[in-house]
């Protein structure tokens, strides 16, 4: 049995239903902290758990019987304003203490590039130092030294996974702020250059399902960027979304430091978090969109070598249904 947290969210809904399709491996558990979704909501085989990372009983029941752990659970935006450390830090702090106890043989942790900065980087690689600057990026780093430490005692087989830009059926974040800022915005930032490392929902839980089936152990730190290897400009993003949704492309285009201030002004003057802004221009956003933000695949493709996965402009078209029903 694989125990998925998560599962209800954007990876975990396509790792499940892609796990079921490929008809191999053990069975899954999910998490879930929703009682009330009703049968039929998960493909036949798939049991479900309900339970919560702060609660330690619900994990203990969740974890019985269990050969490994998916974490995909995780606080993205603090709109309770709890912040990020009792789900994201202290919640994998406790499913790690439940797995060793359990006798799990292995834990893949899927965590972000976030723990990084948010700044520039070029083919940056897993030895990149590691320099998190915003609360959720903080509490991602914390997490994965939990899941590294326990790694590093031999308590725990580990796998951590880090992404940066995921779209795809059930993306709410990407894809769709960059359709509203290719609506509203008559402007490309410093012309659009800069580049981005992007991955299809589809083709990161694939990775992730045949992570687990190979087993956790390497012989290497055991951290892996996740991207599908061909970065993309954010001219080339926005202007497939205006030639799929028929917006008119940006005319001209606004040096980065200048709308950079401005608009971090405009956050100072009114007390705008920009990890939880709604406008789909926000100064972090500014700091993705603006600067080159790419990441080597290398070692992941080395550990995963026959590994195929679809380049932008193919993972869209696969896309297109979905986000034209936003």
């Amino acid at each position: 049995m694989i125990l998925v947290t998560g599962g209800t969210g954007f990876l975990g809904r396509r790792l499940v239903r892609r796990w079921s399709a490929a008809g191999e491996g053990p069975p899954l558990r999910v998490l879930s902290r929703q009682q009330e979704e009703t049968p039929g909501t998960w493909p036949p085989g798939v049991d479900v758990a309900y339970g919560d990372l702060r609660d330690e009983l619900s994990i203990q029941r969740a974890a019985a019987g269990v050969s490994a752990i998916v974490h995909l659970a995780s606080k993205n935006i603090d709109r309770d304003g709890s912040g990020f450390a009792e789900v994201n830090v202290e919640g994998t702090r406790c499913l790690c203490r439940v797995a060793i106890e359990a006798g799990v043989e292995s834990f893949l942790y899927v965590s972000s590039v976030g723990v990084y900065g948010h700044r520039s980087h070029r083919d940056a690689d897993e030895s990149t130092p590691v320099r998190p600057d915003t609360p959720f990026s903080r509490s991602k780093a914390a997490a994965e030294r939990i899941v590294v430490d326990h790694h590093d005692t031999g308590e725990l087989q580990t796998l951590i996974l880090r992404n940066r830009f995921v779209y795809g059926e059930g993306d709410v974040a990407f894809i769709p702020r960059l359709m509203g800022a290719a609506r509203r915005y008559p402007f490309w930032i410093s012309g659009g250059r800069a580049r981005m490392s992007v991955v299809w929902v589809d083709d990161l839980a694939e990775i992730v399902r045949r992570l687990v089936l190979r087993g956790t152990r390497v012989e290497t730190e055991p951290i892996f960027h996740v991207t599908d290897g061909r970065p993309v400009s954010y001219r080339e993003v926005v202007g497939t979304i205006c030639r799929t949704f028929g917006y008119s492309p940006p005319k001209i285009s606004l040096p980065y430091h200048l709308a950079y201030t401005a608009v971090r002004a405009r956050e100072i003057a009114l007390g705008i978090d920009p990890e939880t802004a709604a406008t789909s221009l926000s100064s972090i956003r500014l700091k993705l969109m603006a600067r080159d933000n790419t990441f080597s695949n290398r070692k992941l493709t080395a550990l995963l070598p026959d590994l195929e996965v679809c380049p932008f402009e193919e993972g869209f078209r696969r896309s297109v249904a979905y986000y034209a029903g936003l």
